[in-house]
C-alpha cells in the first residue's frame, strides 16, 4: 500500500503466500525476503520485477538477519512450510521493540500456540479457516461463482457468471442498477467472456447489456440479498442436497462439518487409508471414501453425475484438484469448485468448465495486507491480480472524478450505524467520514487510489 512513510518489512518463506505478499507489499514498502534458496527469490524478482532485498539463508540461524537494521522493521511475517520454524522466529522478532509479527501457519493445531507460550501479539492466519468461510459462503449464494462478506458482513460482493437461459440476457446494466438502486450494483462485466484470462471493463455506458458467458461483479446489500435472488435467478434449480469432497485436509474436514449443518448429503474422497479412518470417527454422518482422486471409475460409482450438487475438489495439490475437476464436469456434476495455489493454474481452471474457483494465497494475502494496513484502510479482498476490492473511512473528502475510469466507486456507506447504503454515485464523490467501498481494475487504479487514501 501505498504510503509517505512506508513500512519496512520481512518476509520469510518466497512459496506462493510469501512470494505473492512480497510482490504486492514491495508496490510501497521496503520488503525484505528472506529464503534458503535464493534461486526462487531471483525467479520472482525476474518474473515480477519487483524490487525486494533478498538474503538467502536458514532462519534457523539468528545470524542470519546480521545484515538487517532489526530497530527499522516494523514487521515480521513468517510463512515457510515449517511451523514450528516459523512460530520460533516470530517469537525471538517479538521481543524486539517496535516489530509487529505475523505467521501464517500450515496446520490448525499450532492456531492457539502463541497465547500458550506467552505471545499473545503474535498474529496467525490460518488459511483453512480462511478458505473455509469463504466456500461456505458460496452455499448461501448458489448462483455466484465467488461471494465475499465485506463491510463486516453489511454487505456481499458477488462474481456471478450468466447462464444462456438466464432473464438476465439482453438486459442493459444501466437498467439493472436503476432497478436496484441503493439494494446493489453491477460493477464490471467481462470485456471477452471468451478470453483465457478474465478481464474486467466498467459497466457506466448506458449501452452495455449483457450476454450469455459474461462474468459480471455485483456489490450487494445484504439484507437485500433475497430479493436480489428472487428477481434474477428465481427460475434456476439451485437446490444444493449432494456434496462431494475430494481431499482429507483441515479444509475439507472443516467444510465437511459445516456442510452437514446445514443438512446436506456429504461424502469424501481420502487418498490416505490412516486419514480415511480418523475422518470416519469424527464425521459419523459423512461417508468416507478410500481411494485414488483421479479414478474416475470410483467416481462413478460413488454418484459424481448429474445428481451431484456440487464437486470441491480440496486436495492440497493444485494439479489433483484440477483434474478431479475435469472428471466431474465430464460426469456432468452440476457444479465443482477448485481450490489452489499457484496463479497459473487460474486460466486452466476456467478453461475446464469448473464454475468457481477460490486462490489459497490471494485470501491469505488479503488479511494479511488489511492487518498489516489497517490505520490506513479497513480491509482489502483480492479477486484477481488485477481486480480488487478496498474498504475504508474516509478522512476529507476524495473526489474521483478526474481519477483513472478503473477505480470504481461501488458504495458508499453513511451513518453513525453505518446503515445507509449509497450506490447512484455518478458524482464520484466520497465525503468525510464516509465508509467506502472501491473496486480497483489493475494495478495502476490500485497504486493511484492507494495514494487518494493517505494523502
Amino acid at each position: 500500500m501505498s504510503s509517505s512513510s512506508p513500512n519496512n518489512i520481512i518476509i520469510l518463506g518466497s512459496g506462493a503466500t510469501g512470494g505473492y505478499l512480497a510482490q504486492e507489499l514491495s508496490i510501497e514498502n521496503n520488503v525484505t525476503l528472506i529464503d534458503k534458496d535464493i534461486s526462487k527469490i531471483n525467479q520472482l524478482k525476474n518474473k515480477n520485477s519487483i524490487d525486494i532485498m533478498a538474503i538467502s539463508g536458514d532462519a534457523a540461524d539468528l545470524k542470519t538477519f546480521n545484515e538487517i537494521d532489526l530497530n527499522s522493521i516494523n514487521f515480521f511475517i513468517a510463512c515457510t512450510d515449517d511451523d514450528q520454524l516459523n512460530l520460533l522466529i516470530a517469537m525471538y522478532f517479538e521481543r524486539i521493540p517496535g516489530i509487529q509479527t505475523v505467521v501464517v501457519l500450515k496446520e490448525s493445531k499450532y492456531k492457539d500456540y502463541p497465547g500458550r507460550l506467552g505471545f499473545p501479539e503474535i498474529k496467525t492466519f490460518y488459511p483453512g479457516d480462511i478458505v473455509s468461510e469463504r466456500i461456505v459462503n458460496l452455499f448461501e449464494t448458489p448462483y455466484s461463482w465467488e461471494t465475499d462478506k465485506i463491510a463486516n458482513s453489511k454487505a456481499l460482493f458477488l462474481k456471478v457468471k450468466i447462464d444462456e437461459t438466464s432473464e438476465l440476457v439482453g438486459r442493459s446494466i444501466h437498467s439493472l442498477n436503476k432497478d436496484g438502486n441503493n439494494k446493489w450494483k453491477f460493477i464490471a462485466v467481462t470485456e471477452d467472456a471468451q478470453a483465457e484470462k478474465l478481464n474486467y471493463i466498467k459497466t457506466d455506458n448506458t449501452t452495455i447489456r449483457l450476454k450469455a458467458n459474461d462474468v459480471v461483479l455485483v456489490l450487494l446489500v445484504d439484507e437485500f440479498e433475497r430479493e436480489f435472488e428472487k428477481l434474477y435467478f428465481a427460475k434456476e434449480d439451485i437446490d444444493i442436497t449432494n456434496i462431494f469432497i475430494v481431499g482429507e485436509s483441515y479444509i475439507s474436514e472443516n467444510v465437511a462439518k459445516k456442510l452437514i449443518n446445514r443438512k446436506c448429503n456429504v461424502k469424501m474422497l481420502v487418498s490416505d487409508k490412516a486419514r480415511a479412518r480418523e475422518l470416519s470417527e469424527s464425521l459419523n454422518d459423512v461417508q468416507i471414501i478410500y481411494g485414488d482422486p483421479t479414478n474416475k471409475d470410483l467416481y462413478i460409482e460413488h454418484g459424481v453425475n448429474d445428481g451431484c450438487d456440487y464437486f470441491l475438489a480440496l486436495t492440497e495439490d493444485d494439479e489433483i484438484n484440477v483434474l478431479s475437476a475435469l472428471l466431474s464436469n465430464q460426469l456432468k456434476a452440476k457444479n465443482s469448485l477448485v481450490v489452489y495455489s499457484k496463479s497459473e493454474y487460474q486460466n486452466i481452471i476456467n478453461s475446464i468448465g469448473a464454475e468457481r474457483e477460490i486462490n489459497i494465497k490471494y485470501s491469505v494475502a488479503g488479511e494479511i495486507n488489511s492487518y498489516i494496513m489497517r490505520k490506513k484502510f479497513a480491509h482489502e479482498t483480492i479477486i484477481d491480480e488485477d481486480t480488487k476490492i478496498f474498504e475504508f473511512r474516509s478522512k476529507r473528502a476524495i473526489s474521483l472524478k478526474d481519477e483513472p475510469e478503473n477505480i470504481i466507486l461501488a458504495m458508499i456507506i453513511r451513518g453513525e450505524e453505518l446503515d445507509s447504503f449509497i450506490t447512484d454515485l455518478d458524482d464520484r464523490v466520497i465525503s468525510e467520514n464516509d465508509y467506502a467501498i472501491v473496486v480497483t481494475l489493475d494495478q495502476d487504479a490500485e497504486k493511484r487510489l492507494e495514494s487518494l487514501i493517505l494523502e
